[in-house]
């Protein structure tokens, strides 16, 4: 679905805290129409009303302050919602505080809430999973997605971590999932600095009375002659995934889930799942529709972990259909984009030489 117009936005001044929204649509002609809120996360997605029909959607949203590396400490003053829509609608929003645990997440670009250009196209917007994640989750828990482009465990934990950390209460909970950067840094190899960070988020999530959870690293689409995707994180999911089974801790193995997903796709339509404008394409950040199918894989692992808040997953919502390879496409694409360029990765698994695989987004 493409959209045309500018979102209609609404602003409502709260303190930080957890708010129960409701959004009153009333259709003025057949409209198809996506709920955002905050920095572009994903309330409600590709709704479709009558002209002339009225209706309330009721969803969970956390405002919370951030702090960004390069920027000072930011302070978000309420709750923010956009409204992209491809016809007339008049929209009125009510909130009021609610007390429910929140979902928070530390991590890198491949999770953070991403923006968008106008006309917006899913295909060539950036996208983090963990905007995504909302539309999954009914009513009695909010996501707090404070993952960042660039981020390893190191630097978020002093920067990032600093603005929400003290919030954390019982009852929460924090996901965490790095690596794509992590790797960039010889200190934060996948069993040694890496590792002994995320042993830092567990213990500092329990402490607070919360529950952690890891994820490993999504894979990149960097294609080997034989169809299979170059192993470049493979440690740091078997690095997460040790860390979790030592200290018991819920494991979202989305580094295979993405690994099987996109090689069953294969080299050529992998592509549709990540970020390309005309000749212009990425290997590491998904787009929207690729955010979208990744939450979902999320939300499944969540569900299959056995979490206290799965019965919220709206599980009619998180299936995925495995791709149809397209068998004339070539196999390999790793050695033929012309933007793979080598670069000072350290923490790369033996015989791989490095590459430009993470273009900088950190500005966006």
């Amino acid at each position: 679905m493409k959209y045309e117009n500018q979102p209609m936005h609404i602003s409502t001044p709260v303190p930080n805290g957890t708010y129960e929204t409701t959004l009153t649509i009333t259709a003025h002609e057949d409209i198809t129409f996506t709920v955002l809120s905050q920095s572009r996360r994903f309330m409600v997605k590709d709704a479709v009303m009558k002209g002339g029909e009225k209706k309330d959607f009721k969803f969970i949203v956390s405002v919370c302050d951030y702090h960004k590396r390069d920027e000072e400490h930011t302070h978000v003053g309420g709750v923010e919602l956009d409204i992209v829509c491809d016809g007339d609608l008049t929209a009125v929003s009510a909130v009021s505080p609610v007390d429910v645990p929140v979902i928070y997440i530390a991590g890198d670009s491949t999770v953070t809430d991403q923006p968008a250009e106008y006309p917006y196209d899913p295909t060539s917007t950036y996208c983090g999973w963990g905007q995504m994640l909302p539309e999954l989750l009914g009513e009695g828990i909010a996501v707090e997605n404070q993952a960042q482009s660039g981020s390893t465990t190191e630097d978020f934990k002093n920067i990032n971590f600093t603005a929400f950390k003290d919030k954390i209460k019982k009852g929460d909970f924090l996901i965490v999932e790095f690596g794509h950067n992590d790797q960039k840094v010889r200190s934060l190899d996948a069993f040694g600095g890496y590792a002994d960070n995320l042993r830092y988020y567990v213990n500092f999530a329990r402490e607070r009375g919360a529950v952690p959870i890891i994820s490993s690293p999504i894979n990149r689409i960097l294609f080997t002659e034989n169809g299979t995707l170059l192993n470049l994180l493979g440690d740091y999911r078997n690095a997460a995934k040790s860390v979790c089974d030592e200290m018991n801790v819920p494991f979202l193995d989305l580094w295979t889930r993405t690994t099987e997903f996109f090689e069953a796709a294969g080299a050529s339509r992998a592509w549709d799942y990540f970020r390309c404008y005309g000749d212009d394409r990425d290997y590491t950040h998904t787009n929207d529709v690729g955010g979208s199918v990744i939450a979902r894989f999320a939300a499944d692992e969540m569900i299959k972990n056995g979490l206290s808040f799965a019965p919220l997953i709206k599980k009619d919502m998180i299936s995925v259909e495995t791709p149809e390879r397209d068998e004339n496409a070539k196999p390999m694409n790793a050695k033929e984009l012309s933007h793979v360029m080598t670069v000072g990765l350290v923490n790369l698994p033996d015989g791989v030489a490095p590459a430009d695989l993470d273009r900088d987004i950190t500005k966006i």
